[in-house]
């Protein structure tokens, strides 16, 4: 009799010492959810919690990524990065404090993917800086030139991307094409890009600037043909710098130009005062420089400072704004990822 009595006081004493922890907590201002992984815990642990209530232990308690063995690097690494992102790294064992301000301007930065972010750990470090792997991640400059080649997303219209990741097929030809009149240059457009080169074309007389149309809307044919002559110039590896492949052109979308003024080939363009006008101020139409002089890393094409892209307003602004290509743009701000 003894002996059940003294089980029976132990077990009263047990469960009186869990209704005063249940009971404290709960006066700290922990809810149900966090009480009950508390009350789970060695007495060691559970004195932390004791002291007084912090948001921060709520919030790692109730995540889905709590793992009680990783609780210490939990509370070393809160408030560095998203508390779940934190715990979710803890516990692959990939946050370190010699790579937390690496991930930090990962995880912080406007041009982070998160279809991308096993890229990011697979290339981190392999870049002068952070900025610089994530612009090539993002725009596939990781990948050989002409690989992983997928069609252009037309629903994207007018932010077509056509580069040499991504083709148009060899039928595909605009269907509101229209002529450039004389005063405005030669060629085709689309409908859309000729009325703002208009635009720009009259602002750029009334500065004393005669910007033309000079090539515009190529068929794939067509640009067989441009292809392979520069190819009876110069070897492949050099045309692809500075010619696109048939189907890989911007210039099949209609929304391409290349441009000059009287006099002066496109080749030398870029001395002109007109082509600082119009690198300064394209963008106010619509219009971006598509392939920038600090940028043939991660388009691919060298310097032209004559090639100009429509895409509307608003991405033009924001990609004039930013120092961005339309790459780059394409893939942080409108391309679907999964």
């Amino acid at each position: 009799m003894k002996k059940l009595l003294t089980i029976l006081f132990l077990l009263c004493l047990c469960a009186c010492k869990k209704e005063t922890l249940e009971d404290k907590l709960r006066e700290l201002g922990y809810n149900d959810e966090t009480i009950a992984v508390i009350a789970s815990m060695n007495e060691t642990d559970q004195e932390r919690f004791l002291e007084a209530y912090d948001e921060k232990y709520a919030q790692i308690l109730t995540s889905a990524y709590f793992q009680q063995e990783h609780l210490q690097d939990y509370l070393h690494y809160y408030g560095e990065l998203p508390v779940d992102k934190m715990m979710e790294l803890v516990d692959k064992g990939l946050l370190n404090d010699n790579n937390l301000a690496q991930l930090q301007e990962i995880y912080q930065s406007d041009y982070y993917i998160p279809a991308y972010e096993d890229l990011y750990f697979r290339y981190l470090g392999k870049y002068a800086t952070i900025r610089e792997m994530m612009e090539i991640v993002n725009t596939k400059r990781y990948l050989p030139l002409f690989t992983d080649i997928q069609e252009a997303d037309l629903s994207k219209d007018p932010l077509i991307l056509v580069n040499k990741y991504y083709f148009l097929p060899a039928d595909y030809e605009p269907d509101d094409l229209v002529n450039v009149e004389s005063a405005y240059g030669k060629g085709q457009l689309r409908e859309i890009a000729y009325e703002a080169f208009k635009h720009l074309h009259d602002d750029a007389i009334e500065m004393g600037y005669n910007i033309r149309v000079v090539s515009a809307y190529r068929s794939y044919d067509y640009q067989v043909a441009v292809y392979n002559k520069y190819l009876e110039r110069d070897p492949m590896e050099v045309v692809d710098t500075y010619s696109a492949r048939a189907g890989l052109s911007e210039h099949q979308t209609g929304l391409t130009a290349d441009v000059c003024i009287p006099g002066w080939y496109v080749d030398d363009f870029h001395m002109t005062d007109a082509s600082v006008w119009l690198r300064d101020n394209c963008y106010k139409y619509g219009f971006i420089i598509r392939y920038p002089e600090d940028k043939t890393e991660i388009t691919g094409y060298m310097w032209e400072s004559w090639h100009i892209r429509y895409l509307g307003e608003e991405a033009a602004t924001e990609i004039h704004q930013r120092g961005i290509t339309f790459d780059e743009y394409y893939a942080c701000f409108v391309e679907d990822h999964e």
